[in-house]
């Protein structure tokens, strides 16, 4: 299969190394001036040469998939310049939190891939893995799971189901009770295991997060909770996607499409959802703090 996968960040890098050993033609679209294989590397799993080129070079070519792999506040800049350039059967959503698939279903039929990886971006195409359990892959409300047979991958766990939208729902609440808790101590994941105050405002905000996808009628087909708490053991050494936007001085984090997402959609129904919001509002505080002094994220951008 030829796959084009759109961003060389931690996602993007560790996607291109598994799909490439998995059998499949791949080519990175990022932001550079040729069309020539790179060195992407991927410490604790290995690296590879991957066809790395900017969207002027594979203007016109056709792939069988076409990866996002970019963060939710640059999606909808990715999709524009894929449409002017790129052919795809097939678009695959890898953003945390809500929207990011409805957008790319507009122009593409479109999946999810949901990454219960740990991955922290060392510099672009240069990443490190820090475990975790399993892909999954589906489309919304529907299944495609035809569509999506010849995407395989191989030596890690893929699920391949029926219905994405649950699966979906089960990691938007997991990432909002980790990636603003972890953020706010600038630790990581497994931090929030060892720290009492830190695991209980994590648990609070999951409960409430699973309250909202009731309101929804979202049908969950695992407990949220045991799968927040298998991935902070799982990705124990981690530090979270936000914590790596705060530390790079990012303008917005995802957390606009997990935290703040899910207080708009409680407000709908007359929810208030407090420990969300509370969590959204403190990560902005920090993120303003961090610009004036981002001395505590030395040894996280150091790796």
């Amino acid at each position: 299969m030829k796959i084009g996968i759109i961003g060389c960040g931690a996602i993007g890098s560790f996607l291109s190394i598994i799909l490439n050993r998995s059998g499949h033609e791949v080519t990175i679209i990022e932001k550079t001036k040729e069309c020539n294989k790179k060195k992407v590397i991927v410490d604790n799993l290995g690296e590879d040469e991957i066809n790395v080129c900017n969207y002027d070079k594979v203007k016109g070519l056709k792939f069988d998939y076409l990866i996002f792999a970019v963060k939710a506040y640059d999606l909808d800049r990715s999709i524009k310049e894929a449409r002017k350039y790129i052919n795809s059967d097939y678009a695959l959503s890898t953003q945390n939190g809500l929207y990011s698939l409805e957008k790319i279903e507009k122009y593409y039929k479109a999946g999810s891939i949901i990454i219960y990886y740990g991955l922290n971006r060392i510099e672009k195409c240069h990443s490190i893995f820090n475990g975790g359990s399993k892909l999954i892959l589906g489309c919304k409300n529907k299944d495609c799971r035809e569509d999506l047979k010849n995407l395989t991958i191989k030596n890690v766990n893929v699920e391949l189901v029926n219905n994405i939208e649950p699966y979906r729902w089960e990691k938007v609440i997991v990432n909002s009770a980790i990636n603003p808790i972890a953020s706010l101590y600038l630790k990581n994941n497994g931090f929030i295991l060892e720290n009492k105050n830190a695991f209980n405002l994590s648990i609070r905000i999951a409960n409430e997060s699973k309250k909202i996808a009731s309101l929804l009628k979202i049908g969950l087909v695992n407990d949220p909770i045991n799968e927040l708490i298998n991935t902070l053991k799982l990705t124990y050494n981690n530090y979270n996607s936000t914590i790596q936007d705060l530390c790079s001085n990012k303008e917005r984090t995802e957390l606009d499409y997990i935290n703040l997402a899910l207080y708009k959609i409680a407000k709908k129904f007359g929810f208030q959802a407090k420990y969300n919001y509370f969590a959204y509002k403190s990560v902005i505080i920090l993120k303003d703090l961090l610009k004036e002094n981002n001395k505590p994220c030395y040894p996280i951008l150091s790796g």
